[in-house]
C-alpha cells in the first residue's frame, strides 16, 4: 500500500513508465521564462539576418529548438514576437534605471544630481541605440513599413511612445520639486530626447560602417544646454 511513497517504490513507476512530475511551480515559472528567452533570442537573429517578411514562425520554432505548442502558447502570431523583440531591445536601454513609471516622489534633490544622472542616462542609451543590432531593428521597420505597415506601430507603442512617457513623468517629478522651470512635460522631454535621437540617425542609421558613439564631452555638453534651457 506504501510502496509508491518509496524511493523503490517510484523507480518502480518510472520502470513502468509512469511520468513522475517533480517540478515546482517556481521551477516552472522559471522554465518557462527560459523557453520565452530562448524563443526572442532566436527570433532576434533570424529577424535582423532575415528581415520581417522572409522570418517565419516555423523558422523560429527550429531554431530556439522548442515544440510548436510551446512556442504559440508564448507568442500567437510573428506580429506579437515581433513586438516582443522590440520591447526586449528597449528595455535593453535602462530605462527602468531612469525612472520608475509608478513612483510618485524623485530621489534627486538638486540640478547637479540632475545633471549627474542624465549624463549617465543618455551615455547608457546611447551605448545600446548605437549598436548594429538596434540600427538593424530600426532599418528592418523603415525598410519593410511599406509592405508591414503595423510594423511602425509596432516599434512606435514598445519603444519610443514608452521612452517619451517615462520621461515625461520623470520631468514631470523634477517641476513639482523645483529643480526645472517650465512645466511642459512633453517639451521637456522631447528637448531631451532630441539629441539621443539625432545620433542615433546621423551616426548610426544612416552610418554606412559601424554606429559611432558620441565622446563623453560631447554628451555632457548637451545635457548642459539642456539645463540651460529649462532650470
Amino acid at each position: 500500500m506504501w510502496a509508491h511513497s518509496t524511493p523503490n517504490g517510484l523507480a518502480l513507476q518510472q520502470q513502468k513508465g509512469h511520468r513522475v512530475n517533480s517540478t515546482t511551480p517556481a521551477r516552472y515559472s522559471q522554465l518557462r521564462l527560459e523557453k520565452r528567452s530562448q524563443i526572442l533570442v532566436a527570433a532576434q537573429t533570424l529577424f535582423l539576418a532575415n528581415g520581417y517578411k522572409r522570418t517565419n514562425m516555423e523558422s523560429i520554432r527550429a531554431a530556439a529548438d522548442v515544440s510548436k505548442p510551446t512556442l504559440y502558447t508564448h507568442f500567437t502570431h510573428k506580429e506579437a514576437l515581433f513586438g516582443a523583440v522590440v520591447q526586449s531591445t528597449f528595455n535593453q536601454l535602462g530605462i527602468e534605471r531612469f525612472t520608475n513609471a509608478n513612483q510618485d516622489t524623485l530621489p534627486i534633490q538638486t540640478q547637479r544630481e540632475l545633471r549627474i544622472v542624465l549624463v549617465t542616462f543618455i551615455t547608457m542609451t546611447m551605448q545600446q541605440m548605437l549598436t548594429s543590432n538596434y540600427v538593424a531593428l530600426l532599418r528592418i521597420v523603415i525598410g519593410e513599413m511599406p509592405h508591414f505597415p503595423k510594423l511602425l506601430d509596432i516599434f512606435r507603442q514598445n519603444g519610443p511612445t514608452m521612452g517619451l512617457a517615462i520621461a515625461m513623468h520623470f520631468f514631470g517629478l523634477a517641476y513639482q520639486q523645483g529643480i526645472i522651470k517650465v512645466a511642459d512635460t512633453e517639451v521637456v522631454a522631447r528637448l531631451f530626447i532630441g539629441p539621443i535621437a539625432s545620433y542615433v540617425l546621423t551616426d548610426g542609421l544612416l552610418q554606412p560602417d559601424e554606429p559611432k558613439l558620441p565622446d563623453s564631452a560631447r554628451i555632457e555638453a548637451h545635457v548642459d544646454l539642456f539645463l540651460k534651457a529649462v532650470c
